[in-house]
């Protein structure tokens, strides 16, 4: 299928970012979760030395709340789920 805005052809491509989430072309999710992953870990090493003063353990984990899961989970909610199929031999 072709698609043309103001004459010009739209290119087809595999995966693009959309609103900082990864969109891919056969709507999995398994990748943009990886990636957030990746980019709450960096996050979080970014204020480690935040974390690694003589604060209390409560303290340490709101920290944690906001630095790493703030940034993981943003879009979480478009995410989409399959069933895994494990194969008996």
């Amino acid at each position: 299928m072709k698609i043309t805005v103001n004459e010009q052809n739209l290119e087809r491509v595999k995966q693009f970012c959309y609103l900082g989430s990864l969109v891919t072309k056969d709507c999995r999710s398994c990748h943009e979760v990886r990636r957030r992953i990746a980019l709450g870990k960096q996050a979080f090493n970014k204020k480690r030395d935040l974390v690694r003063g003589s604060l209390s353990l409560h303290l340490k984990k709101c920290m944690v709340k906001a630095f790493l899961w703030s940034v993981a989970l943003y879009g979480s909610e478009t995410w989409t789920q399959q069933k895994r199929r494990y194969l008996t031999t």
